[in-house]
């Protein structure tokens, strides 16, 4: 058995469970070693270089400050709330700018994701992002929510850190992401009040006004330019009155009206004011001026572009959520690629999107709600219905190409996506599993629109392409959890009771690795259920060996092998050799955990007949492990040098260099120590140390204390 906290991306044979996560992923894709200290966290995006006004607002953020570096006596929490498109956001990044060098420790910046399509972004997932940035290796962090928040309050006890947690949809988002001891300052904003933050943590409460007339004319001037805007004052007094003082829209208007120079801002308010009596009155942007200001600027620049450039926009609306690339706005729209970056290029010159990186954007949730809004009117229901079809079967057909380019001999999942427009191809599984980290988001929210919109195939598609997020840091595990649990409410919907019971031993797989053992056990009862159900050798195979894994996790060593004893006969049944090598290397390590070590041997031994058998090189590897620990139990060190010699050789042939390479070399020293080869041994344990050192992994800190201990009988030794 592995311990899956240590495993980075590799997935042992010998792991007990499904025949989908049996045997190698494949080379190891290795976290960055970090030989020197990480540098120090500045996460801000880009302030906006023509921010105008909000002269108080920003005093008021001044005060917080600490008069020195010596004086940092209370945590600070400030909350900067107001209507959508105020300009919370670029008020408080560019503030942050200016004040981050008063935190020496670093600047932290999360988007909540409180308003928008997408559901609001989990504290841990924010906290999983700002952990790492802060020092702790991702091996180190837990799962559970509480304890990430604890562990985050330790690290910032001894910081000076400057936090910004962007579009907060409540209090109880924000809670986990406070720290606990003074030095810290959270800035949060928000279109809520979030008058719990100022009752119960003493939260100082900013409320963001629309823009004063000064400010918007200040706003136009560095836009438009000052020649343009002294030229027209009374156009200008009507501009600024039409925008009803919200920065969004001042700033939509001005970039549009920049944009058509040949105008006269005078035309421009005309125009403005002619589109909002055109009927859209009560279907986008609420009541009152600034809802006013919002359908009236939004109508009037949406209507100046062309027709590429308002499908682009329009079908924007569409996506599942409010980052996007260039590849997912060509499928919404069946434009090639070149006319859609051309298109989102000049949005975003006009500023109805906002570049990420390169062919990469994200939508303001007002602008996302707006196109979705003008989609509405302007496309059939049709349409619309096959716009969201395309981007959901993108999203599910390039997921499995990057999903098998990543795991090339895990077992494959059924449900292949045809063909879809502008595919994207990965040149090795680096990039595959880049896209697939980039894309998480999207992946996870893609599922849920297919199970909302009863496209259950998309669904099961999406779901079942997402096994990367169970094999990365324990906090993607838990949004594997999520879309599995989608995957599973589609898949029953359909009947298809194959793709059902390896979602539910894909999930339960997963459950044990976060340690929710009797979640785990009722999964693996459900495929065993199927598997009586529709007499399935192969359902029998994953609920039974299922069943011995959490037995095994749970300590339970006897009722563990009696689970792997009844799995062997379906395993012979389903014939190729390697489900019943993983039984038997399963076997074989309880058999050593209690001790008895001829039986591990014989089970070793069959396990590695298979594994040759079969094929599978790196199964050859892990027999010739299993092997030498129980030649290593039986005191036949001379035997197990040998075996962990070959199957360290098997492990370096094949690039993998994770946690199995490093069990084996362990196992190897043990071996060479009693065997007396002292010198040979530090050797070992120098080379398990580097690799553990490089996987982030907790095992390294008892290997360099095993390695002192052993360097000093070296040293002790009389000479011969």
């Amino acid at each position: 058995m592995t311990d899956k906290e240590n495993v980075g991306n590799a997935i042992s044979g010998r792991v007990a469970g499904s025949v989908v996560q049996a045997g190698t992923i494949g080379q190891v894709v290795l976290p960055p070693a970090h030989p020197e200290p990480l540098p120090v966290p500045r996460q801000l995006p880009p302030a906006m270089r023509d921010f105008t006004g909000r002269d108080h607002q920003l005093a008021a953020l001044d005060a917080l400050l600490p008069d020195s570096e010596y004086n940092a006596s209370v945590i600070g929490v400030a909350v900067v709330d107001g209507a959508g498109g105020g300009g919370k956001t670029t008020t408080v990044v560019y503030w942050a700018h200016q004040a981050q060098d008063r935190f020496p420790d670093g600047t932290l910046f999360a988007n909540l994701r409180g308003y928008g399509p997408s559901n609001p972004l989990d504290p841990l997932m924010a906290l999983s992002s700002f952990l790492p940035a802060l020092g702790v290796a991702e091996s180190h962090i837990p799962a559970d929510v509480d304890a990430q928040a604890g562990l985050y309050r330790s690290v910032l006890a001894s910081k000076r850190v400057l936090i910004v947690l962007d579009n907060a949809s409540d209090a109880g988002q924000v809670r986990p992401l406070l720290p606990g001891t003074p030095g810290c300052l959270v800035v949060v904003t928000s279109r809520n009040s979030l008058t719990e933050l100022v009752v119960a943590e003493a939260a100082h409460r900013f409320g963001l006004d629309p823009f004063t007339p000064a400010e918007s004319h200040a706003l136009l001037r560095r836009i438009l330019g000052p020649a343009r805007v002294d030229a027209e004052p009374e156009a200008v007094t009507e501009l600024v009155r039409v925008c009803a003082g919200l920065p969004l829209a001042v700033r939509v208007a001005a970039t549009r009206a920049a944009a058509r120079p040949q105008l006269g801002l005078s035309d421009v308010v005309a125009d403005i004011t002619e589109d909002h009596g055109r009927g859209y009155k009560d279907s986008f942007g609420g009541s009152g001026d600034v809802g006013d200001a919002v359908r009236s600027v939004f109508d009037w620049s949406y209507t100046r572009l062309s027709a590429e450039q308002a499908k682009v926009f329009r079908r924007l609306g569409l996506h599942p959520s409010q980052e996007f690339g260039v590849h997912a706005a060509a499928a919404l729209t069946r434009l090639d690629l070149l006319t859609v970056y051309r298109c989102l290029e000049t949005l975003a010159e006009l500023h109805l999107v906002e570049p990420v990186s390169r062919k990469r954007y994200r939508m303001h949730d007002l602008l996302h709600a707006y196109a979705a809004h003008r989609s509405e009117l302007d496309e059939t229901s049709v349409d619309r219905h096959d716009a969201v079809t395309r981007v959901l079967a993108w999203y599910a057909r390039t997921a499995q190409r990057a999903d098998r380019a990543v795991y090339p001999l895990l077992a494959g999942m059924p449900g292949e996506v045809h063909s879809v427009e502008e595919e994207l191809s990965f040149a090795d599984r680096v990039q595959a599993l880049a896209w697939l980290r980039t894309e998480h988001t999207n992946l996870v929210a893609a599922t849920r629109f297919a199970v909302e919109g009863q496209q259950q195939e998309l669904a099961v598609a999406l779901a079942t392409s997402c096994r990367f997020l169970s094999y990365r840091e324990r906090v993607m595990a838990t949004l594997h959890i999520e879309v599995t649990s989608l995957g599973l409410s589609a898949t029953r919907t359909m009947g298809n009771h194959a793709v059902e019971a390896l979602l539910l031993t894909s999930r339960a797989e997963t459950q044990v690795y976060l340690g929710n053992l009797a979640d785990a056990e009722a999964d693996f009862a459900s495929t065993l259920t199927l598997a009586d159900a529709v007499d399935d050798r192969f359902f029998l195979f994953l609920g039974l060996i299922g069943l011995g894994q959490v037995r095994f996790h749970s300590d339970r060593l006897h009722d563990a092998r009696e689970y792997y004893q009844r799995a062997l006969l379906p395993a012979q049944e389903l014939g190729g050799g390697r489900s019943e090598a993983v039984v038997h290397a399963n076997l074989s390590q309880i058999s050593t955990r209690l001790g008895e070590f001829e039986q591990a041997l014989d089970h070793a031994k069959q396990e590695l007949v298979l594994r040759r058998r079969a094929g599978d090189q790196t199964g050859v590897a892990f027999a010739l492990y299993d092997a030498a620990l129980a030649r290593q139990g039986l005191g036949e060190h001379a035997t197990a040098i040998g075996l962990c010699r070959e199957a360290v050789a098997i492990y370096r042939a094949s690039d993998d260099i994770g946690d199995d390479l490093v069990q084996a070399i362990l196992t190897l020293a043990t071996s060479l120590e009693y065997a007396g080869h002292l010198a040979e041994a530090a050797v070992s344990l120098r080379e398990a140390l580097t690799v553990l050192t490089r996987l982030d992994n907790p095992q390294a800190e008892r290997t360099h204390q095993r390695l002192i201990a052993l360097e000093s009988r070296i040293g002790n030794e009389p000479p011969r």
